[in-house]
Parts: C-alpha cells; sequence; structure tokens
C-alpha cells in the first residue's frame, strides 16, 4: 500500500466524523432556543467555540487510531509515498520500481475542487479543510456551494453565530425534486444567522474593506455580498493528477476513470474504488468498491458488481436529507412509469408529538406492480429512516411488502406504511 499524506482518510480526518461532532454542537444550542414545545422555556446557551473545536480533534483522533490499528493489522506493508504508474503493470515510487503481477487498485480519494470565478485567485478564501482548523467563531462568512460541505459548514457556523451568506447557482437540493427544494428552502428562511441567496451565480469577487465581496447574478439583477471571510466549498474531484494513467492503459471519461460494475479499468489488472473513480463519492460507496476492486485485483473469481441501484445519500444538516434510489424525475427519463405517494411531516403523528414545522418525505414506486424505486426524505431522522426503504429495495420489494411488515406506533419510520398504503390505493 502506497500512501502520501496522514493516514486515516477524509471521512475521519477532515469529513464526515469531524463534522458531525460539530453539527451535534450547533443544533444543540440551535435548539435550546428555537424549539417550539409549549411549557418549555427557551434560552441561549454559551457556546465555547474552541472547546466545539478541540472535542471535535480529539474524537477525530479517536477514530483516526481505530483505523491506523486495522491497517497496521492487515498483514500488508505501508509504504510512505506517492505512487505512479510507469507501465500497463509497474508503479514507481520514491525511487524504486514495483511490478504487480495479479493486479492493483487506484484509492487516491479526491481533492477540492477549485471553481472558475473571476477574482477568486485575487482573495483570501477557506476551503473545508480551513473550517477543521478554526479556533474562534468567524463574524460572517460567504459561502459558495450548495452541496452537503457547504451547506453543512454554513449552518454549523450559523448556529455558532456566525452571520452566513450562502450563494450557489442553484436551488438547494434541486435534484431531489420541486417538492424538496421547496420545502428547505422554508426551513433555510427560519434559520437565525442565515441568508439564502440561492440561486444566485456567482459572477466575480473581489476584496473589500474588512473583507470580500461577492458580485452574484440572479433572476432579479446583480447584487453584491459581503463578508469578512470566504467560504468555497464548490465540491471535490478525483485525485488522479500525476498518476500517469495513460501509460498503464488507463482511461479517464472527463474527470471520471473509466470502468465497469466490478471497478476494472479499461486495464483488465487495474481496479478503482471510492472518491479516485470520480462518480459517487460517499463513503459507504466506497467500501463496497473497495471490497470489489480489492478481490478483482486478487484474482478473486466472480466477484459481485457494485450495487447502482441503491444511490443512497444524506446530508446532515437540520432537518437531515436522505435519499436513495430513483426520484420521480430520474425514474420517468428512464421511461419507468411511476407512482408516487408524499406527505409533510408537520400532518404526521409522531412528528406532531414532536412539534415538527419543516420535512416531507416521498416515496416513488412503478406503477406496474410497485416495486418501491426510491425515496426521498427532509426531516427529522431522515439518515436513519431512509435505510427502512433500503432494506426493501435491496429484495426488490413492493409497497405491497411494506404493508406486509411490521411498523412500530407512534414513530417517524410509520410514515412509510401511510406511503405504502397510497401507492397501493393508487395502482389498483
Amino acid at each position: 500500500m502506497f500512501n502520501d499524506g496522514e493516514l486515516g482518510g477524509l471521512c475521519i480526518l477532515r469529513g464526515c466524523m469531524p463534522t458531525k461532532t460539530m453539527l451535534h454542537a450547533a443544533h444543540l444550542r440551535h435548539e435550546a432556543e428555537h424549539h417550539r414545545t409549549p411549557g418549555v422555556a427557551q434560552g441561549v446557551l454559551a457556546a465555547d467555540f474552541a472547546a466545539v473545536m478541540r472535542n471535535k480533534d480529539e474524537k477525530v483522533a479517536r477514530f483516526k487510531s481505530a483505523k491506523v490499528a486495522g491497517i497496521e493489522s492487515g498483514g500488508y506493508e505501508v509504504l510512505e509515498a506517492r505512487a505512479r504508474f510507469a507501465g500497463a503493470d509497474t508503479v514507481e515510487a520514491a525511487g524504486k520500481s514495483y511490478r504487480f503481477t495479479r493486479g492493483a487498485v487506484i484509492a487516491v480519494g479526491s481533492t477540492i475542487t477549485k471553481p472558475r470565478i473571476p477574482g477568486l485567485e485575487d482573495v483570501p478564501y477557506w476551503t473545508s479543510d480551513d473550517i477543521m482548523a478554526l479556533t474562534s467563531c468567524p463574524e460572517s462568512v460567504a459561502v459558495i456551494g450548495s452541496g452537503a460541505i457547504g451547506l453543512e459548514l454554513a449552518q454549523f457556523l450559523a448556529r455558532m453565530g456566525t452571520r452566513v451568506e450562502l450563494i450557489s447557482r442553484r436551488p438547494v437540493f434541486t435534484d431531489w425534486g420541486a417538492t424538496i427544494a421547496q420545502e428547505v428552502a422554508h426551513a433555510l428562511a427560519d434559520e437565525p444567522n442565515f441568508t439564502n441567496h440561492a440561486p444566485g451565480a456567482p459572477a466575480a469577487i473581489r476584496k473589500s474593506d474588512g473583507g470580500v465581496a461577492v458580485q452574484i447574478e440572479t433572476k432579479s439583477g446583480e447584487k453584491t455580498i459581503h463578508a469578512r471571510h470566504l467560504l468555497v466549498a464548490a465540491g471535490r474531484r478525483t485525485a488522479v493528477d500525476g498518476l500517469d494513467l495513460g501509460l498503464a492503459g488507463v482511461e479517464m471519461d472527463g474527470r471520471r476513470v473509466k470502468a465497469g460494475p466490478d471497478m476494472r479499468t479499461t486495464n483488465p489488472k487495474i481496479f478503482v474504488a471510492g472518491d479516485a473513480t470520480g462518480e459517487r463519492l460517499l463513503l459507504h460507496v466506497a467500501n463496497w468498491e473497495g471490497a470489489a476492486a480489492g478481490m478483482g485485483a486478487a484474482g478473486v473469481a466472480e466477484v459481485a458488481p457494485v450495487e447502482r441501484r441503491l444511490n443512497m445519500s444524506v446530508v446532515f444538516t437540520d432537518p437531515p436529507l436522505a435519499t436513495v434510489g430513483l426520484t420521480e424525475e430520474q425514474a420517468q427519463a428512464e421511461g419507468i412509469d411511476t407512482i408516487v405517494a408524499e406527505t409533510r411531516f408537520a400532518e404526521t403523528g409522531r412528528a406532531i408529538t414532536m412539534d415538527v414545522t419543516h420535512g416531507v418525505m416521498r416515496l416513488v414506486a412503478t406503477a406496474d406492480g410497485g416495486e418501491v424505486l426510491g425515496a426521498q426524505i427532509l426531516g427529522p431522522r431522515a439518515d436513519d429512516i431512509i435505510h427502512a426503504v433500503s432494506a426493501v429495495m435491496y429484495f426488490h420489494g413492493t409497497a405491497k411488502d411494506m404493508l406486509a411488515m411490521p411498523w412500530y406506533h407512534p414513530t417517524l419510520s410509520e410514515v412509510l406504511l401511510g406511503l405504502a398504503r397510497e401507492i397501493c390505493k393508487k395502482s389498483g
């Protein structure tokens, strides 16, 4: 195993785990001041930003220690060097050449994307890595990007006391359908210290007195956003630069490494997994891909292909968004006749007892037979509820199958039962 840089992986060091620790603290503070339950006083909780970040660092160290221990007990050598291909079956690292007889796996991860915005290179700006290193709460931040990274960090900062200006070319969560996009827009409108300027395309950036100025183009015209700091969260891209993939016969499709469902590249002895694919940059997908790629490179027969049908994703905002499978629009684009059932959390039993204001749940199924194709859930505990749908989909289950499953009352999950009933009713 060739590795350059800190061992542990993006998720542990600067991604999933530290941000969830930070968000937990921010959500606690927000809940105390802004909950809607009658009879319980609201209060402003003091926030020690430095202590929150130290807690994050301590947890990262714990997770990293466990990960590195697993690597060290794996029975293979770890070489601290950046490797590059020197041929179809050869890599070079630290001045030495290594030949692989069975196969190789490219798992180099991803790097931060820098968008092309006039003036960006002339102003200081933060990336998600820089947010991880903060020790004090910034006064104000303009955030460019409303994907999972940008939105989670924006909400964390706003709930810790930073004035946040969110800038995005497209409405937030627009990929998941109009209902989801509209609902999250209402939720963000209720956020303290938070202004949502999406959709608004950043056209130019310049230094201003006390910070930066971002000129954005909206449907109603141009406007300028001012903030003390700028956070660029425009996503990540595969980190294959410098690997000399061409010398190994590994082809690219834009920024994506060409690979089949068994993760085999255009060189039959070389496989790819994780963010290095340039496709679905998610941890659980990387684990699945890594197993297929590793077994393929080792020459294991009959490797199970990576399942693309169960395309799950979660954004850990409040309320969180969790999705799996196809949206109605995606299914229709594939020529599939669909039935959709939808409800708002605020109109469902357990959510009413919790004084939930924002949220929506959608279930998508085939019109013929009611096989579950996907779900989009924006609401409390969506990150856990989505697994009930994923389990049904894994076995190609139907809405009728969901009616036969046991559900507990009152729970947020049982809302799915009502949606399944609606789909069965619509399908006749």
